[in-house]
């Protein structure tokens, strides 16, 4: 026993002091309690679970069980990004306790790379639908959130922490916390994509896994005062990475009439033979992109006409008339409007209205016909430098930006909208003017491309479309519609032989990529692969011809100058494959970067050349001059031939003069 004697006194003042020695030692059990708390974060209590978007990345990482941080090193050869975790935090059955439930993903990056933390294009892929036997069978792309970065001076961007943004899927209208089941939530993460500092494209990169959770943080399970039971256990999830390139076609005429033609785009990649074997033929293909139609661009090959234009591209000048480049661009020769800058563009095939403002225009060394057959980079404009145009376009932003690639490329460059002949919306997807998604199915999504000659067009029409000359001597394209344009081919390797004119027949491949693409096909057999030609978009293609004409008294030219316009798809990114085997679908998931498919320009199919026509202009004047003197004969004749014939009728009712003189003497 204690001798009361041995008891220590404390006074007020001693009282006071320890009370704040006992705060403060609670206060810093809180504090490192916080630091050794593990990845999954599952003691954290209600005021610490809101703030766990900005925990420090390395804190959350040091806190966790057999973390070992010298078995991440720095590799510059490491060109990737490895997932080193996926948390998921503070789920519930409870749906009124998953206000702080999120899904983190932790990156390992041993090369170091920067990524812009603001992109719009940072997403992750996941699976948003399973078949009866719970195998994905739909995945959707979900934006990510930045969370954190290792700023350690020794593991500088070593590790990236994001947080998967919620949503409601487009495939059930359910976000991932209502599709979860509550005893075992799946996560199916195929890739994720990143986009780098000074990137045009994010690009994606691989993380193959399943993630099922099972238990409950502690305080979320059914019984709250239980510790936690939460467990993760991963498993590789079949993907399938791709290579994709793009090319696209063009016809010669379409049967929307006059300047108008067919634009096939396509993209094509290869699979391995033994997806084939395992899944049986391909059927769909899920893609998304953002797709948009071009403002009117305008090609010349008058170099003093492009010089005076360019300081008043992307101003609107159309109602200035003191404005005075000293030339006058129109679609039509009877179009005037003198010395003023400014196009005439079409609305539709029957209406057109003035376009005042001008925001692209190219030089070209010269103007040719278009021919799908014939290399046009003398007189068109190449993929490259009209994509590189509207990247390096900084001039307007009078109606925003679009909402991709951190918002640099300006709205002023598109139309508000794109063809209503495009615009898709039912149950397996959505095509519209912006974001778009779509599962082709190669058996549902056929198309049909008509031609002009299927519209039944007169002779005037002929003459409206193509000219005098050429309608009546037949120099008018004859092609056949396309039929059945199936979105899935696969490349026979036979036609490898082929020549450069055959494959564009029977592929609709663009003249310029036959080398690159048979050098792809061959690579392709020779690993044991199938191509796969993707034909996602056939769209409208406007290009006319325009009509040139220096000063007041100046003569209206051809040949120097047209006028296009273009769908074009930013961010092109194939989601998944499904094959079907008799009755079985199966659905792979891709991993595959997102393209930029912008296609190049080329002249119109009628264009005519001053230069190349004066034995025409000569023969047309002394054919009309001939015209006129025998028409002018013809009339003089039939002038003297009704003057000089006799008044006469033998018609009932009627008289004859003569008669009636002679009948009047004898009376």
């Amino acid at each position: 026993m204690f001798n009361k004697k041995q008891f220590i006194k404390f006074d007020k003042n001693d009282m006071k002091l320890l009370a704040i020695i006992a705060l403060l030692i609670v206060f810093m059990s809180i504090v490192f309690s916080l630091i050794l708390l593990p990845v999954y974060a599952e003691e954290y209590t209600e005021i610490d679970i809101k703030n766990f978007d900005s925990t420090n990345i390395l804190d959350d990482l040091n806190s966790a069980e057999n973390f070992d941080i010298t078995q991440y090193p720095i590799d510059k050869k490491m060109d990737t990004f490895i997932v080193q975790n996926v948390v998921e935090y503070c789920y519930s059955f409870d749906e009124n306790k998953r206000s702080n439930y999120a899904v983190y993903i932790y990156l390992y990056n041993p090369s170091l790379i920067e990524i812009d933390t603001t992109s719009y294009d940072n997403k992750v892929q996941l699976a948003v639908g399973y078949d009866s036997e719970g195998n994905p069978n739909d995945y959707e792309k979900f934006s990510l959130k930045f969370c954190s970065v290792a700023n350690d001076s020794n593991y500088k961007r070593l590790f990236y922490k994001f947080k998967i943004v919620d949503k409601r899927s487009a495939s059930d209208n359910k976000t991932i916390a209502e599709r979860v089941n509550s005893n075992a939530r799946r996560y199916d993460i195929s890739g994720i994509e990143l986009f780098a500092i000074d990137s045009v494209l994010a690009k994606e990169y691989p993380v193959n896994k399943t993630y099922t959770y099972s238990g409950y943080a502690a305080g979320y399970g059914p019984d709250e005062t239980a510790e936690s039971t939460l467990q993760c256990y991963a498993e590789k999830l079949t993907t399938l990475k791709l290579n994709v390139e793009h090319t696209f076609y063009r016809t010669l005429t379409s049967n929307k009439g006059a300047d108008f033609q067919n634009q096939i785009d396509t993209v094509y990649f290869s699979v391995p033979n033994e997806y084939f074997d395992n899944y049986g033929k391909l059927q769909r293909i899920k893609a998304e992109w953002f797709e948009y139609k071009t403002k009117p661009i305008v090609v010349t090959s008058n170099e003093d006409f492009y010089n005076k234009s360019q300081e008043y591209i992307a101003k609107n000048i159309g109602s200035d008339y003191k404005t005075d480049i000293g030339y006058t661009i129109s679609t039509s020769m009877f179009t005037f409007t003198w010395n003023r800058f400014y196009l005439i563009k079409p609305d539709d095939i029957s209406n057109t209205t003035i376009c005042p403002i001008l925001y692209y225009m190219f030089l070209c060394d010269n103007i040719e016909k278009y021919d799908p057959y014939v290399d046009y980079s003398d007189n068109g404009v190449t993929s490259n430098d009209l994509y590189n145009y509207i990247l390096d376009y900084n001039k307007t932003y009078s109606d925003g930006k679009l909402p991709i690639k951190n918002g640099f490329i300006s709205a002023d460059l598109f139309e508000s909208d794109i063809d209503d002949i495009r615009k898709v919306n039912n149950e397996f997807g959505k095509i519209q003017n912006g974001y778009c998604v779509y599962d082709f199915d190669s058996d549902l999504d056929l198309k049909n491309l008509g031609t002009w000659q299927q519209t039944n067009p007169t002779f005037i029409d002929n003459i409206n479309k193509w000219g005098f000359w050429d309608t009546l001597f037949g120099n008018i394209p004859k092609e056949d519609a396309i039929k059945e344009l199936s979105p899935i081919v696969t490349f026979d390797y036979s036609d490898l032989t082929m020549s450069a004119e055959e494959l564009v027949n029977k592929y609709y491949i663009n003249i310029n990529d036959v080398s690159k693409f048979k050098s792809y096909a061959s690579r392709a057999r020779m690993n044991d692969e199938k191509v796969i030609l993707f034909r996602f978009a056939t769209s409208d293609y406007y290009c006319a011809e325009l009509f040139l004409q220096k000063g007041l008294n100046g003569t209206q030219k051809t040949g120097q100058a047209y006028l296009a316009q273009e769908s074009v798809f930013l961010n092109f990114d194939i989601i998944q494959l499904t094959f079907l085997n008799k009755d079985k679908y199966t659905v792979i998931p891709v991993v595959s970067s997102p393209i930029d498919i912008v296609d190049g320009i080329t002249p119109p199919t009628s264009i005519k050349n001053d230069n190349k026509n004066i034995f025409t202009i000569v023969l047309t004047a002394l054919i009309l001059f001939f015209a006129f003197i025998i028409l002018v004969k013809v009339i003089i004749w039939l002038f003297k031939v009704l003057v000089n014939s006799p008044a006469k009728t033998n018609t009932k009712g009627k008289f004859n003069k003569k008669e009636y003189r002679q009948k009047g003497k004898k009376e």
